[in-house]
């Protein structure tokens, strides 16, 4: 599969990728699986931040940058240098997307801003994500992923009940400001098509969690109180949370309506717990919360968890045992027979996995056709592909402004 050509929704965009860390690369690999030719533009000497991070490297690579940078091409270039500058303004020519996630006002600082690129390409869509906006009090702080879940009330109504807020174990606003993005970016391309015009747009960390957060917002505008920290338990439904079988593993069970509440209650045969007034309806059920996981956990502890999964959700009630990560990329049946975990041959490293594309093309599906690129690796053959001849290539390598040496 590796040296297919793509023929997939983005194919025959290019995309000049000066994106770092996750947010930014995340969003252009959903792009680059769907064919769009995605030139990931790294500073000469150390390349995106990534590929430094972490402490798991194979043959010098780190983990975290193979997770997230597959079908791009690397070329190194200093954007700080007039030559530099120059050689990104005519490559803009050209482009159809530029993509960066610097701190606001960067990319104006270097002179290679929206207005820079549009007085060469009127066309351009010209994205950006941020951890705060492009402008306002936080725009210019230092700050990644858990800044933002710190900022956006995120970590503040996660942890057990009496505890210390925690962070989530995903980048979740990362993800999500990938994820937008690439919608974005879509959704600017198809105007484009449509109206013959490009225009700059943005998301930012900020945005991406808090919209995250839906429908909670309701709940606390509405309430004036903010969630409270209930460990796996929800905030306005009951029962809803992790319990512990006899075993000690746990599975978590979501009655999020009538019908699974009666359904848990008949599979439990404490149909006496229907006409307890304390439990009749949501509401009266999350005002006693207490007495009922009582009572749920003592007839829980009398079997093992998965004996447990298997009873309710035979009698159709939501439920699941409580895996670890690493069982689920593995181990699990939907998972495995989803194909979330693909492999992709890499020069270096050898076999890489990754986690596949979320959206099913029928028509053009998504292909995994370059591995996450070595820093530089491309940097001859994209400079040729704009246009640039041999003497101009070597003339920007003598300066030290572009290096087609491959790096580590």
């Amino acid at each position: 599969v590796m040296d297919k050509k793509p023929v997939g929704p983005f194919s025959g965009y290019r995309i000049l990728d000066l994106t770092v860390m996750t947010a930014g690369p995340v969003g252009t690999v959903l792009l680059g699986d769907l064919g769009a030719d995605v030139i990931k533009i790294e500073e000469p000497r150390a390349g995106d931040l990534a590929r430094s991070l972490g402490n798991q490297f194979v043959e010098g690579e780190s983990v975290q940058f193979l997770s997230q940078n597959r079908n791009k091409r690397s070329i190194r270039l200093d954007l700080k240098s007039a030559e530099g500058r120059a050689a990104f303004l005519r490559m803009a020519e050209q482009a159809d997307v530029v993509v960066e996630n610097f701190r606001p006002g960067t990319v104006e600082r270097l002179g290679i801003g929206y207005e820079a690129v549009k007085a060469r390409n009127p066309r351009i869509v010209y994205a950006s994500v941020s951890a705060f906006g492009q402008s306002g009090p936080y725009a210019g702080w230092p700050a990644n992923d858990p800044i933002v879940q710190a900022t956006a009330g995120l970590m503040d109504m996660t942890g057990e009940a009496g505890g210390d807020p925690v962070r989530l174990g995903v980048p979740l606003p990362d993800f999500g400001a990938a994820a937008l993005l690439a919608f974005g970016i879509s959704a600017a391309l198809l105007h484009r098509e449509r109206h013959g015009e490009g225009q700059r747009i943005d998301t930012s960390l900020l945005s991406a969690a808090l919209f995250s957060t839906i429908p909670r917002d309701g709940e606390t505008l509405r309430s004036g109180k903010a969630p409270e920290r209930l460990g796996s338990g929800h905030p306005t439904m009951v029962p809803y949370r992790n319990y512990r079988g006899s075993d000690g593993r746990h599975f978590f069970a979501a009655c999020f309506t009538e019908k699974f509440w009666q359904n848990l209650c008949r599979a439990l045969v404490r149909e006496d717990l229907l006409s307890d007034a304390r439990f009749i309806g949501n509401t009266a059920r999350t005002a006693h919360r207490h007495a009922l996981d009582q009572i749920l956990e003592e007839v829980f502890a009398t079997h093992t968890a998965e004996h447990w999964v298997a009873h309710l959700s035979a009698a159709d009630v939501p439920c699941a045992m409580v895996q670890d990560y690493h069982t689920a990329l593995t181990q699990d049946p939907q998972v495995r027979h989803n194909r979330t975990v693909i492999e992709i041959q890499h020069p270096r490293v050898g076999t890489v996995t990754n986690i596949a594309s979320p959206v099913n093309f029928h028509g053009s599906p998504a292909t995994y056709h370059r591995p996450p690129p070595v820093l530089g690796e491309h940097t001859s053959e994209v400079l040729t592909e704009f246009g640039f001849s041999d003497e101009e290539i070597d003339v920007l390598e003598s300066r030290r402004v572009a290096d087609t040496g491959v790096g580590s």
